[in-house]
């Protein structure tokens, strides 16, 4: 009922920069620990600046959200401030919010026993062990302990706790322009109209929401709009439809 997240933080470049830092944290604790906390701050912006620009470059999520000025801007075709009113009476859909939070909260559970036990083992027993140590025999402790941790996450970890993603989206408000598909809640929905091109497009009367399936924009889910007034909404659909596949010249 979900999916794997799009953005991947164990790709190759990740694991470089993972590897040299892990260098690092080991040279500052053994060699230089009264440095240890402003080069602990400055690894921590220097990760998320980063990992920030892999994630722009890689996430589809994200690469669509560079459209949603243009988007919003645009002549309006249709809007829906009540979808959720409409959601809600979809008992297929409340079942796979209710899947989605218990694997959520079941991978918080998880992930903060893990840091909690971590935390215990580091002050009760490396602390211990590395008290005595020094210099270089030091910086072997903290580089093997460091490498220990980050293969345990790469094999065992991550299989166990596994933030997954929704296999469809349904925002609770949205708004149809000639350029697209956004919404201003927490979803952060933008679809462009370029995309719809080859969408395909699936209408369900009984439960009143259409479903866009979207291969070009990578998304890594489907993008469901639920409306009262479902007839307006089909129309809207199929014009952007049109005006994707005429900017692209297919028929």
């Amino acid at each position: 009922m979900s999916q794997q997240l799009p953005y991947n933080p164990y790709n190759w470049k990740m694991i470089v920069i993972s590897q040299a830092a892990m260098l690092a944290l080991s040279a500052v604790l053994s060699f230089y620990p009264e440095y240890f906390l402003a080069f602990y701050i400055l690894y921590i912006f220097i990760i998320m600046g980063v990992s920030f620009y892999m994630a722009q470059k890689s996430n589809p999520l994200m690469s669509q959200r560079k459209y949603l000025s243009e988007v919003v801007k645009a002549p309006s075709i249709f809007e829906e401030r009540k979808a959720m009113e409409v959601a809600m009476r979809d008992d297929e859909y409340q079942a796979m919010l209710r899947d989605y939070t218990s694997q959520t909260l079941r991978s918080l559970g998880i992930m903060s026993l893990y840091m909690l036990l971590l935390i215990a083992f580091y002050y009760t027993v490396f602390v211990k062990i590395t008290e005595n140590y020094v210099g270089l025999y030091r910086f072997l402790a903290y580089v093997t302990y460091f490498e220990a941790l980050f293969l345990f996450n790469f094999f065992v970890y991550r299989r166990i706790v596994k933030f997954r993603m929704m296999e469809v989206v349904a925002p609770s408000n949205y708004k149809i322009t000639i350029k697209g598909i956004a919404s201003t809640d927490v979803t952060g929905l933008v679809l462009y109209f370029k995309h719809l091109s080859d969408a395909r497009i699936t209408v369900n009367p009984d439960k009143s929401y259409i479903e866009i399936d979207s291969q070009s924009s990578k998304l890594p889910y489907r993008v469901r709009l639920y409306s009262k007034d479902l007839q307006r909404l089909k129309e809207a659909v199929e014009r952007l439809q049109r005006i994707a596949k005429e900017a692209e010249g297919k028929p």
